[in-house]
């Protein structure tokens, strides 16, 4: 009885170790420290290998497409903005020029008269040619030379120079200013009836459209003693209390 009961325990136990044994080995198999991920079954099932040794067929269908820019787009695209940058620069630039000589001028710009306006307009015909009755502003006589540089001012004085002496107020020579109106009688007998007119400069000399002379010229009175002793009078026309803005580049061509 005994025997029988060792027979049999010892059959009973005998499977339980066994079955340890192969599942000790089959689970030792292979490194023993493996950097891959292994799945291993239980004894009596086949290994199976790695995930990372698998043909794995991918369905190129279904995966997600890498976003893609078209390259001419982006070349015009930067193309653009380059050109945007530089034009802006530019216009940066030229605003800096701009501003620039307006400050240049505006600093050369000084308070100024009317007259002086009347003498730069007056000295830009010197050297015009002389013909009777002539009113510019190719050619003049005297009365036809003030009352042209006058209206360019914005003055209107009669045609002749015996109706221009009766305006505005009467000067003598003595109080003579720059744009004023002086009167002459150029004949031998000296009646004092006017028949010549020029406009007062300055330094004690005037412009006027000479018959002797032939032209639009500047005479002086010290120099040329004829016109002083054929001097009448002068009148005033001008609102000397007017001024305005002026520059000095202008006012650099005005002889005193």
């Amino acid at each position: 009885m005994r025997k029988i009961k060792g027979v049999s325990l010892a059959l009973i136990v005998t499977p339980f170790l066994f079955s340890g044994c192969m599942q000790e080995k089959i689970s030792t198999i292979g490194p023993e420290k493996s950097t891959d991920k292994e799945i291993v079954l239980n004894l009596g099932e086949e290994s199976q290998p790695s995930i990372l040794d698998s043909d794995i067929e991918i369905d190129e269908k279904n995966l997600p497409l890498a976003k893609t820019y078209p390259l001419e787009e982006e070349f015009e695209s930067a193309t653009l903005l380059t050109e945007l940058i530089d034009t802006q620069e530019a216009n940066t630039a030229k605003l800096e020029t701009l501003v620039t000589q307006a400050l240049d001028i505006n600093n050369n710009w000084n308070d100024s008269s009317k007259e002086e306006e009347i003498l730069q307009t007056a000295k830009k015909f010197l050297g015009v040619k002389y013909i009777w009755a002539a009113n510019g502003p190719s050619a003049f006589d005297c009365s036809g030379f003030t009352r042209y540089v006058f209206k360019k001012n914005g003055i209107s004085l009669p045609r002749y120079s015996g109706r221009q002496a009766n305006i505005g107020k009467k000067i003598k020579f003595s109080e003579l200013q720059k744009g004023d109106l002086v009167f002459f009688d150029t004949t031998k007998k000296f009646t004092k009836k006017v028949n010549h007119v020029g406009i007062f400069i300055g330094n004690n000399k005037f412009i006027h459209a000479s018959s002797g002379g032939h032209k639009v010229m500047i005479t002086s009175f010290s120099k040329k003693k004829f016109y002083k002793n054929k001097f009448l009078y002068a009148r005033r026309v001008i609102n000397h209390k007017q001024s305005f803005a002026f520059n000095d580049a202008k006012k650099s061509n005005l002889i005193n």
